[in-house]
């Protein structure tokens, strides 16, 4: 009789044990695609920094008030005005 219930207690924590292992090696295996999904979103940042950085200098460059200069003269065939073309506003 005891023998028989301490079969039955044995196989119940069995169980629990199997089962216990089961969901932590699930847990752990979740844990490793969400450790890739995260590096692969730190290096997809640290391009998109060195994109912005790349477009901040760009716009820099773009702004100066030579190159948009020479962008008038060379690609719009703008030239500066001689004092003929010039009116006054009041």
């Amino acid at each position: 009789d005891n023998t028989v219930i301490i079969r039955l207690i044995n196989f119940f924590l069995l169980i629990i044990v199997i089962i216990y292992g089961c969901l932590l090696v699930n847990q752990r295996y979740k844990a490793r695609l969400h450790y890739a999904k995260l590096e692969l979103l730190q290096k997809q940042s640290i391009n998109l920094d060195q994109s912005y950085t790349k477009l901040q200098l760009e716009a820099g460059t773009y702004s100066s008030v030579l190159i948009l200069q020479d962008f008038a003269f060379s690609k719009l065939g703008l030239i500066t005005p001689d004092a003929k073309h010039i009116i006054g506003v009041k």
